[in-house]
């Protein structure tokens, strides 16, 4: 199950702790964590996994458990405290978690990544650096809405607007703004796509823009068309992951096919603005 929290990520057990180990006049040393420091994850490819598969991520906290009791949830970079019966050997657990829909209040472990599992030799009072490592479960699934390779074109078609997407020279999805004519830009996948019933499904991309930009899904089901944008996103000068759940619109507007749609509009005063996109792929579990 995919667990979720707010900004409160702490449990209150490791403050107890560390209070009761304060108030003792003779210290206990059972209560003295060992630290692992963990920086990020690192995601790595897997041979079961299709070819066009894209391992970028944005991995921003870690879910960590020690024999399977939970420790808490930590933004990354994190110091992790792991208390154990003085020096002793256990297994430590590191769950990879991520912004659902870029909102930071809104984290959640993301269930197509595996978990690093390893052996703690604890030290307490000692800090101990640690790289974990995550890749997608073997039975993920995978639609490549658009890899903007010139050989597949940009698979989107212009909806609104005066600026269609095209592919830049390092093959990313290019839409440039330009007042006063060229200011809006609504496309539409020109490849439909179904998302299971009741499954975990994901809309994955990787982006970098000047200027904001909304995304969302339109279901069709005969000729009943539902659009709806899910998400908006903030101007970024560096690229960025974006996570995108897409297994409540699906349980609410269940429909046959669906497209993706990406809107930009030139911000009131600007005279130019750019939206670089890539990689978008569904993933989901059948």
């Amino acid at each position: 199950m995919t667990g979720i929290y707010t900004t409160s990520r702490y449990l209150l057990l490791i403050i107890l702790l560390g209070l009761a180990g304060i108030s003792c006049t003779q210290k206990d040393s059972n209560l003295v964590p060992t630290y692992i420091h963990v920086d990020s994850f690192a995601v790595t490819t897997s041979a079961s996994l299709p070819a066009d598969v894209a391992y970028t991520h944005q991995i921003n906290s870690v879910w960590a458990y020690y024999n399977n009791n939970p420790i808490g949830v930590f933004d990354l970079p994190a110091n992790i405290p792991v208390i154990t019966n003085g020096n002793s050997t256990g297994v430590l657990t590191l769950r990879p978690g991520i912004s659902v829909a870029g909102l930071n209040n809104f984290l959640a472990t993301y269930p197509f990544y595996t978990s690093d599992t390893s052996t703690l030799v604890s030290q307490p009072g000692k800090t101990i650096q640690y790289l974990p490592k995550t890749t997608y479960y073997s039975s993920t699934k995978f639609n490549f809405i658009s890899k903007f390779e010139p050989s597949t074109g940009t698979r989107f078609k212009l909806v609104d607007g005066t600026v269609p997407i095209t592919i830049n020279s390092d093959r990313n999805g290019l839409i440039t703004l330009t007042a006063p004519t060229d200011t809006l830009s609504e496309d539409s996948s020109s490849v439909q796509f179904s998302i299971p019933l009741g499954k975990d499904a994901y809309i994955e991309f990787d982006y970098k823009c000047t200027v904001p930009f909304a995304v969302g899904l339109r279901a069709s089901l005969a000729s009943i068309y539902t659009k709806y944008y899910l998400a908006g996103i903030y101007p970024s000068d560096h690229w960025q992951k974006f996570y995108l759940s897409v297994k409540d619109f699906e349980a609410q507007y269940q429909a046959t096919t669906y497209n993706m749609y990406i809107k930009t509009v030139l911000p009131t005063g600007e005279t130019s603005g750019t939206v670089l996109i890539d990689n978008i792929q569904l993933v989901y579990f059948d």
